[in-house]
């Protein structure tokens, strides 16, 4: 990231019609990341999250620089912004999708709806905000003839770029989508993975085989299946209990207790007498 020496700064009609500042230079618009907040009046809590996600951002853009410094404060250009506001706004519809932000702190849920709210204004403001920036640019280099004769070629080149940056910006959040479709797969891959879960946690002998997909009637010594083998060892064993839990018995109506043990413990009761069942962290320590 270098420092820009041809940088200044000036004043703008903001995205709410107010008076701003912000900084420029040969056609780029450029802001702190306290800038941009106060403009776009985002919420108390997107401060860290725009500087968190510009910096990514402007790591991946190609095309130009979209980082510099003014005198010991780093600026970014307006993409780095926007696509930032794009990563928001996608996670934000995604909680609302499942219904997380009804669980949300009730100040920040309503911040977030009212800058979601305001999402699509705020971004057009910028886009044609760059645009105009870039316009006044290439004609403040033309001779007052060139201007007089030349402004239509200049209005058609301008046209061009906001033709390529409106199909650019949605490649983008498409592939914006696509990335948090993946995620989100991924996410629901790992909750259903037994060996992620928490192997801390107190859960019954059935409902550990149950996740790990073992047939409690496995007989796996004597006349015991899987589940009372297991129950077996881990009480002779000495393993940590937890609280008890209450199940009905199958094709019964009677309600009993039944122990609780931690899911590493269980594991290792089960691969005791089944080791070709062992977990992959399990196998991996063996290798």
């Amino acid at each position: 990231m270098d420092t820009e020496t041809e940088i200044s700064r000036t004043k703008l009609t903001g995205p709410f019609n107010e008076e701003i500042s912000v900084y420029h230079s040969n056609g780029l618009i450029w802001g702190a990341i306290s800038q941009w907040c106060r403009v776009l009046k985002a919420p108390y809590f997107m401060g860290e999250y725009l500087g968190k996600f510009a910096e990514v951002n402007s790591a991946a853009m190609k095309g130009g620089q979209y980082t510099t410094t003014v005198q010991g404060e780093k600026l970014y250009r307006w993409p780095a912004i926007a696509a930032s506001l794009d990563s928001w706004h996608r996670t934000w519809m995604l909680k609302v999708a499942k219904g997380e932000h009804a669980t949300m702190e009730q100040n920040k849920r309503l911040e977030s709806e009212r800058f979601a709210l305001s999402m699509s204004k705020l971004k057009q403001w910028g886009y044609e905000l760059q645009e105009r920036e870039l316009q006044a640019a290439m004609s403040a280099k033309m001779s007052p003839t060139q201007a007089s004769t030349g402004l239509a070629e200049v209005n058609q080149a301008i046209q061009a770029i906001q033709s390529l940056a409106h199909v650019t910006r949605g490649a983008l959040a498409k592939h914006g989508e696509t990335l948090d479709e993946h995620d989100e797969r991924l996410e629901d891959i790992e909750n259903s993975d037994p060996a992620r879960r928490d192997p801390a946690a107190f859960v019954t002998v059935k409902q550990r085989c149950i996740e790990r997909a073992l047939s409690l009637g496995f007989v796996v010594e004597g006349r015991m299946n899987l589940s009372q083998a297991c129950g077996q060892f881990l009480q002779k064993s000495g393993a940590e209990k937890g609280p008890v839990s209450k199940e009905r018995l199958d094709g019964s109506s009677i309600v009993v207790e039944v122990a609780t043990w931690r899911r590493t413990n269980i594991d290792h009761a089960i691969e005791h007498f089944l080791p070709d069942f062992a977990l992959p962290r399990k196998r991996k320590e063996l290798d």
